[in-house]
């Protein structure tokens, strides 16, 4: 991965996907690290193909497998308290430093009044494919565009590669400028990208803990933030799958993506089961309550929009309609999301607008302390060599990753991908390392299929 080394070209050895028509199979192994929220990321990451260098990814670079919903509600995001700092004089003397045009450019208050109207929510997208995230926030065109004078919004469309830093995704809790006082998704959602390998536990003692997925790594730059999301859970779930597929050299289509957004909905969302799939937070059974805020949600950022021409006006296309219609409809249906879910689940006390599932350890209040002096901790029985140890409390997104995802629902990956490390056992209720021997028969199975492959091929 070209994020992990300062010379790329000389550290990739992963030429095709499956790389199976080499001289020398390599193997690509995941274990050494542990799993983050959607992703585990394979031993030797920095040897993975350029993802522009299209003859040597699995699938069609230009294949869209996702695109996310985007909250109506984003046009709204200028309303926030802490806008107030362009009163203050520092705010004029960096507005000057840095162009007045640039600073206005970043004003959305005319997508307040002109969200449908000036083509806002229709091209606003979050795009995920086999090799890269693409999303559009158009922009004001200052003073052409100002407050509904012209269409002159311009697109704003970035790429992220995957190999330029992309190690997992989750949703952003709270602790972010794009929620409502840090705490209420009334814009929208927030989605984070983990852009550095290097922001695990500090004290982790040897356990290869990748990263820890904690509170503070949300508010801090190791993460890449994608705002006005409908369903931020489901889209990192969507482009965590993609992204393990670039991992693996695995090829993917639209419909297999559809696949595993099916086994997402039915085994591992918890907006589809808030009982049965709810994740543990540390106060409960005792906590304080908060307020949805959902009359904020509902009256103030998705208010009633009316098409602004009568129906004998010339001006009032069907295309126009369709767009004041969809609107409403996708109106209704958050609304009634946030009605249901967000509000009364995620956002009814302060331990689950935090997010803390523990007070101490993985995803604890105080940080990441697993390992830290802890006798019980998995980390002090690890060895060189040994694939990283399961974390100490099991989480359901331990054992429903990008990588579990796909060998469930789409079958085993290519043939010289193979995963070593601790695996969840229903019947005895615990982790369990798989032993010496099954893990080597795997191998020598794995290099009879390659061979096999290659005498079919030749």
């Amino acid at each position: 991965m070209g994020c992990c080394t300062s010379s790329p070209h000389s550290r990739r050895k992963y030429r095709d996907p499956a790389d199976l028509d080499e001289v020398v199979v390599p193997l690509r192994e995941f274990g050494n690290y542990r799993n983050g929220t959607t992703n585990l990321v394979p031993d030797d990451i920095e040897g993975l193909p350029s993802t522009h260098n299209y003859k040597h990814l699995a699938s069609d670079p230009d294949t869209l497998l996702y695109e996310a919903e985007i909250d109506q509600g984003h046009a709204f995001r200028c309303c926030q308290p802490w806008i107030a700092v362009v009163c203050l004089p520092y705010f004029w003397v960096w507005a000057a430093a840095r162009g007045l045009g640039q600073v206005l450019a970043g004003c959305t208050c005319d997508e307040v009044v002109c969200w449908l109207r000036k083509e806002y929510s229709t091209r606003n997208f979050f795009r995920v494919y086999p090799n890269r995230i693409e999303f559009n926030v158009p922009k004001m065109r200052t003073p052409f565009g100002f407050l509904g004078c012209g269409s002159w919004n311009a697109d704003n469309i970035i790429t992220n590669p995957f190999d330029r830093g992309a190690f997992g995704f989750r949703r952003v809790k709270s602790g972010v400028c794009s929620l409502l006082l840090c705490i209420y998704p009334v814009f929208g959602e927030t989605l984070a990208r983990q852009r550095c390998q290097c922001n695990g536990s500090l004290w982790s003692g040897g356990c290869s803990s990748w990263w820890c997925d904690e509170w503070c790594c949300d508010m801090m730059c190791c993460t890449y933030r994608y705002k006005g999301l409908a369903d931020a859970d489901e889209t990192a779930f969507a482009a965590g799958i993609a992204l393990q597929a670039y991992f693996e050299g695995r090829k993917i289509t639209r419909e297999e993506m559809n696949k595993c957004l099916d086994h997402y909905h039915d085994n591992i969302s918890e907006r589809t089961d808030p009982e049965g799939r709810k994740r543990d937070v540390c106060c409960e059974p005792f906590y304080i309550p908060l307020c949805s805020c959902l009359c904020c949600y509902e009256y103030v950022c998705h208010p009633h929009r009316n098409v602004p021409f009568d129906e004998e006006d010339p001006l009032c296309t069907p295309e126009l309609v369709e767009v004041y219609d969809k609107y409403k409809e996708l109106r209704d249906k958050q609304v009634e999301n946030y009605k249901q879910f967000t509000g009364p689940v995620r956002k009814s006390t302060c331990c689950r607008a935090l997010g803390c599932r523990r007070l101490f350890g993985r995803r604890g209040f105080f940080f990441c302390t697993e390992g830290c002096n802890d006798p019980d901790s998995s980390c002090c029985s690890k060895k060189d060599g040994d694939p990283a140890p399961p974390f100490r409390y099991k989480d359901i997104d331990d054992i429903n990753d990008a990588s579990v995802v796909l060998r469930a629902v789409l079958g085993d990956p290519p043939l010289n991908v193979t995963y070593r490390g601790w695996q969840w056992d229903e019947v005895s209720n615990e982790f369990v390392l798989p032993s010496c021997k099954e893990t080597n028969e795997s191998l020598t199975n794995r290099s009879a299929n390659i061979k096999s492959f290659r005498e079919l091929r030749s």
